[in-house]
């Protein structure tokens, strides 16, 4: 009986690594999960997933308001369970998951298990976003740069093609934008693209693309839009431009307008001929008056 005493307490030591093995083989997977990838979406849709096996939910959210960052995977549903992830008193910013039913106070506690797992991988992948937003940004104005146009084109032109949305582009130029210059001075001339951009920026909806293209060129690019809603969206923002006081270095107030040219995707339509389409309906605008849109011409090649 004393044999089976001892042999029984010296597996004790191996039955409880083996229990602690199998308790911590999720978070092992986990890590190795969220190590895989930097990109943001990816990471916490992996998250989501394995937390899934052990805390049941039908949809996930992460924001960070600082960084304007947010992030969705399924439906929403009545009951939440919301955290703020901090780490070495860095804001990383807020996750949340919901479901039809409460979470029980051991899920929760298993919840905020698999959260200490997924700060560290966070906050590298926001420090990755953070790099290639500096990469792909204009510094002037804040939009994204013509740099980070193809790519964004390429995938939305892909997109396009394969689900018959549409696509449509909405091409800016400042009018008179040399005469600001000669006449306010060069800082001037900034702070009215400073200006325009955030104009811009206040009419388009969170899906839209905004990119300086270039000197006092802007571009739009339009996810899922009609030209029936490019259009519109164009002339919106035409009229908030020209309505809006600019106020010179020295305070004087002066209006900016701008021309626009609208482009929507044809079947058969490359996306270097979108952009052409854009450009050249812009530089039409101007020729008939500016402070104007016009539309693309519908010729696919």
């Amino acid at each position: 009986m004393r044999t089976q005493v001892d042999k029984l307490a010296m597996l004790a030591p191996v039955r409880a690594e083996r229990k602690k093995a199998v308790i911590e083989q999720p978070y092992y997977e986990l890590v190795f999960a969220l190590q895989a990838t930097l990109d943001l979406e990816s990471m916490l849709a992996a998250f989501s997933a394995h937390l899934a096996a052990t805390v049941p939910h039908d949809s996930w959210e992460f924001s960070s308001a600082d960084r304007k960052l947010g992030f969705t995977g399924g439906d929403s549903e009545l009951h939440s369970c919301n955290y703020r992830l901090r780490l070495e008193n860095q804001d990383l910013g807020e996750w949340r998951a919901l479901r039809r039913y409460p979470f029980s106070e051991t899920e929760m506690a298993t919840m905020e298990a698999y959260l200490c797992r997924l700060v560290y991988p966070l906050r590298n992948g926001l420090l990755y976003r953070q790099a290639l937003d500096s990469a792909y940004l204009d510094p002037l104005t804040g939009t994204r740069n013509r740099g980070a146009l193809l790519a964004s084109l390429q995938r939305e032109w892909e997109l396009a093609r394969r689900y018959g949305h549409p696509l449509s582009v909405i091409m800016l130029d400042v009018d008179h934008f040399k005469a600001v210059n000669d006449t306010y001075g060069h800082a001037t001339g900034d702070d009215v693209l400073k200006q325009v951009a955030d104009c811009i920026g206040h009419c388009v909806r969170g899906s839209d693309i905004v990119f300086r293209y270039g000197g006092e060129e802007f571009l739009i690019l339009l996810a899922n839009t009609s030209e029936e809603g490019a259009l519109r969206l164009a002339e919106r923002i035409r009229n908030e431009l020209a309505r809006h006081l600019h106020l010179a270095g020295d305070g004087i107030p002066m209006r900016v307008t701008a021309s626009l040219g609208v482009a929507t995707l044809r079947a058969g339509t490359t996306k270097e001929v979108l952009l052409n389409q854009a450009d050249q309906a812009m530089y039409r605008a101007k020729q008939l008056g500016r402070n104007r849109v016009e539309l693309a011409a519908t010729a696919t090649q």
